[in-house]
């Protein structure tokens, strides 16, 4: 018998009393469940018995590993793997239920620096926007949904938790409460979005409200919070719609916000400030994104551009 659940309850207690999303933390259990039983398949039963080696071996085996899709899993699944293992043994550690911490000096794999995909010009974003037939009331508050995303930049989980509360359309501002990290931070949002939702909240809202008491800002014809699933697929149909030829998801209008706002020269940091990045370089990728606009200046000003031979 092994003594991981005992071991898994006390962390997930811990992650608990410190504030972490209880997504995050419904995450790491699930890594840290698929890390015991490759441990117990190779017969290590005991938490003090993992060295350093059998994490850097894991570490390999998730690398080597096809995943559900026929795909070798990503860098980014290997370090969020790797994120809750070492995030477990530094708490035992700390806790003095180790005497170290066998994951302290085993590296992340290095991430590759990717561009956002998909990115829409600010016609193509207006397209997709104007797509919701505003006459019904779930057309409205999806029109509302497509103005706050291009408009903010928020997530989409963050945009799904928004309650009443934490819009004030009158001064323009969205407070989003536990975003990623667990952190909570206060945006800008347009005056045009701020048109939607106040109208949303008078004259659309009262119509899909069936629980008095539920606060969150949008709601299906059913009364109840809308879902990730149902943002993600009205995104699909209304970009369907427009005939766009990219793949345009919730986080386009997050990508589509940040870059259009850099190449209209808003301040880097701003837009950090504005995504919730707790670090620039999160932020920094967009900077990339704008080449295509130097690419242009360079063909038409550049002297040579210009030379026939």
């Amino acid at each position: 018998m092994s003594d991981f659940d005992a071991f898994k309850e006390k962390y997930r207690r811990h992650l608990t009393v410190i504030h972490y999303a209880p997504e995050t933390i419904k995450r790491y259990i699930y890594f840290l469940n698929r890390f015991f039983a490759w441990l117990e398949a190779q017969g290590i039963t005991e938490i003090s018995a993992v060295t350093k080696d059998l994490v850097q071996d894991y570490q390999t085996h998730l690398y080597e590993t096809i995943n559900g899709r026929g795909e070798p899993n990503c860098v980014f699944h290997q370090n969020n793997t790797l994120k809750a293992i070492k995030g477990l043994f530094r708490f035992l550690a700390e806790q003095n239920y180790l005497v170290s911490d066998p994951s302290r000096d085993v590296s992340y794999a290095r991430t590759p620096k990717r561009l956002p995909r998909s990115i829409l010009t600010g016609p193509e974003a207006k397209k997709v926007i104007h797509a919701p037939n505003t006459k019904t009331a779930t057309g409205y508050r999806d029109r509302a949904i497509i103005e706050v995303f291009y408009s903010t930049g928020i997530r989409r989980n963050e945009l799904i938790n928004l309650e009443l509360s934490d819009v004030d359309y009158h001064e323009g501002f969205v407070r989003i409460n536990s975003g990623k990290g667990n952190k909570d931070r206060v945006v800008p949002i347009g005056k045009i979005a701020c048109r939607y939702i106040e109208n949303y909240v008078k004259a659309v809202r009262p119509m899909l409200v069936k629980d008095p008491t539920d606060n969150h800002l949008f709601l299906t014809m059913n009364g109840t919070k809308i879902s990730k699933n149902r943002v993600w697929q009205l995104i699909k149909v209304y970009s369907k719609k427009t005939k766009i030829k990219k793949n345009i998801t919730t986080h386009t209008f997050r990508h589509t916000c940040a870059t259009l706002m850099l190449k209209n020269k808003a301040n880097i940091r701003h837009i950090q400030e504005l995504l919730g990045h707790s670090s620039l370089d999160s932020t920094q990728v967009y900077t990339s994104v704008t080449i295509t606009d130097l690419k242009e200046v360079h063909s038409k000003c550049h002297p040579r551009e210009k030379d026939r031979e």
